[in-house]
């Protein structure tokens, strides 16, 4: 049999009219709650009664909250069974995420109801009870303004689909929008006018004393007979979410025992609980990830072979990559965002798995991958190239010729001698053979290596992006040539920084060849500026506003590009 009422006693009216001091009761199926007040009138403590009650009247299959606690006094509900998320405004993410969540819950339940109120079914979907502590601290923070719409949505459809929301607010500036989708009105001390505001007509003042206040009737009490007006504001006093003792209600202590005992509280956890929203520490360690990983169980285990870097925002699931099946992976981003980080995630993990790999660090003499940022396991078998270096150049005659390359130049020349043959034409130059004299090349050699480990090839260059022969050479040529048989051969590809490619040619080759971009930047405003000319160029800035906030340090995108798959997620600090 399904929920037809959900009534909270939350607690008594003084109503002369009647001579009367009866329960301030809500339906929860019937009213959503704006809750007014100055600071330390008794907001949250009214949040608090109300959470302790819905624990003791419903159970995990009937009920569940999230809470959005501006305020940050509720965190300790976090952990408790009924409590499916709890987020504070630490990170934008969060707020963008619980809307997201509400809004699947939404359209979920309006597809289970089939076209019924919540309360007229007999088998219904758990019913949600979103409470948000402090409104005015989303209103007044203009990176919350999407949001608004979205809060005002579920206030006008949410409720006779199974979602109550309640709200708390020290003052009613930018709330019209929401009060009238909410039946049930309670101000505490606020100023005379605004009163007026929250119930449109006069009450009287009710000084400083938290936990009272004036609210309209909205369940009529019990015992009263004939006409009775239910929309004026009436005096009451809330209870207390503990008692000091007596028959008032459970103390703290008892509560708690109630609350253990219903819920099989054991060693730490709850037996009996509704699906938790985690959340992130500041920085996700180790330690941390390998922790929150352990508590998603089979469900979290990443696939053979890949290499997990961090955990999506949606299921805290790990995100990672395979360099032995994904090829050519891009990494953009900030500076100081945290691509050393992601680099040295990459590499660490790979190694451990293929320890006999080989890295080859092309770096364009900026020092970006020094031993000091780059950090190997030792034993690794590392090739540098990274500064001009003075180099003996044996050609197929027998001489020998003495040259200065740059870095750019050296790399070329280890590709040729050890892994693929690449045009004479273009090599002429480096060698120091005439390019009009074709029976020149004969004197160039061709690569030599008969075979080699798995080569991750991790390339920190400016010059690989610039729109000259040279340069290019890399992107347009080279690379499209090895990705075309990197599983057959063994290579991987990591453009750690990648930079603007100004050249539309050497640009689609780029985007052609990769297999994974990794972007530490805030999405949509990549796409709408630098990004129209890199892998996300596709995506919709609109959509990707509306999906995605900002990123904090240590956030970041994976995008499967094969699979057209983004990820939002939270790196691994690499230590």
């Amino acid at each position: 049999m399904g929920l037809n009422k959900m009534i909270c006693t939350l607690g008594k009216f003084d109503i002369p009219i009647i001579q009367m001091q009866p329960p301030f009761n809500v339906d929860l199926l019937d009213s959503n709650i704006a809750l007014f007040g100055i600071s330390m009138s008794g907001k949250t403590t009214f949040l608090k009664t109300l959470i302790n009650i819905l624990h003791k009247q419903y159970n995990e299959k009937q009920e569940q909250i999230f809470l959005l606690d501006f305020g940050g006094a509720l965190s300790e509900y976090r952990e408790f069974p009924l409590v499916s998320a709890y987020f504070d405004n630490s990170n934008e993410e969060y707020v963008k995420r619980v809307f997201k969540i509400l809004e699947n819950i939404l359209k979920a339940n309006i597809r289970e109801l089939n076209g019924k109120n919540y309360r007229d079914c007999e088998v219904q979907p758990i019913h949600t009870t979103f409470m948000i502590d402090n409104l005015n601290a989303l209103i007044d923070e203009p990176r919350y303004t999407a949001y608004q719409e979205k809060l005002a949505k579920l206030c006008r459809d949410g409720l006779s689909k199974g979602i109550t929301v309640v709200i708390t607010a020290s003052d009613t500036k930018g709330t019209a929008s929401y009060l009238g989708s909410m039946k049930q009105k309670i101000a505490f001390e606020m100023p005379a006018d605004k009163y007026m505001d929250i119930f449109n007509g006069k009450t009287g003042m009710i000084g400083n004393n938290p936990g009272h206040g004036f609210a309209n009737v909205t369940v009529k009490p019990e015992g009263v007979t004939g006409t009775f007006r239910m929309n004026l504001p009436y005096e009451i006093q809330c209870a207390s979410p503990y008692s000091e003792g007596g028959e008032d209600g459970d103390t703290e202590r008892e509560f708690t025992e109630k609350l253990h005992g219903k819920y099989l509280y054991r060693e730490g956890a709850y037996g009996r609980s509704v699906k938790k929203y985690q959340i992130f520490p500041k920085e996700l360690t180790r330690e941390a990830y390998e922790q929150l990983v352990t508590e998603k169980q089979d469900a979290a285990a990443p696939a053979a072979g890949a290499v997990s870097v961090g955990l999506d925002y949606v299921d805290f699931l790990p995100v990672g990559v395979d360099l032995t099946k994904s090829h050519v992976v891009a990494v953009y981003g900030k500076k100081e965002f945290g691509k050393t980080n992601l680099l040295n995630l990459l590499l660490n993990g790979h190694l451990e798995k293929h320890p006999g790999s080989r890295v080859v660090l092309f770096d364009d003499g900026r020092r970006q991958l020094s031993p000091q940022m780059c950090r190997l396991p030792e034993g690794t078998e590392c090739v540098r190239i990274d500064s001009f270096q003075e180099k003996e150049l044996e050609l197929n005659d027998g001489t020998v010729k003495a040259k200065k390359l740059s870095p750019l130049q050296q790399f070329y020349l280890y590709l040729n001698e050890n892994y693929i043959t690449l045009d004479k034409r273009f090599l002429a130059g480096i060698y120091g053979v005439s390019r009009e004299m074709s029976r020149e090349y004969g004197k160039i050699p061709d690569c030599r290596a008969e075979s080699t480990p798995f080569t991750v090839f991790v390339i920190q260059s400016k010059l690989a992006y610039l729109n000259a022969y040279e340069n290019k050479f890399l992107i347009n040529v080279v690379l499209p040539q090895m990705a075309a048989v990197a599983e057959e051969e063994g290579y991987a590809f990591i453009f750690s920084d990648v930079q603007k490619i100004s050249d539309a040619e050497q640009n689609q080759f780029f985007n052609n060849v990769l297999s994974t971009a990794f972007l530490l930047d805030n999405i949509a405003e990549f796409a709408g500026e630098r990004g129209q000319k890199t892998t996300f160029g596709n995506m919709d800035v609109k959509t990707l506003k509306e999906d995605y906030a900002r990123c904090e340090c240590g956030d970041g995108y994976f995008y499967d590009v094969e699979a057209d798959n983004l990820q939002k997620l939270k790196f691994i600090k690499y230590e």
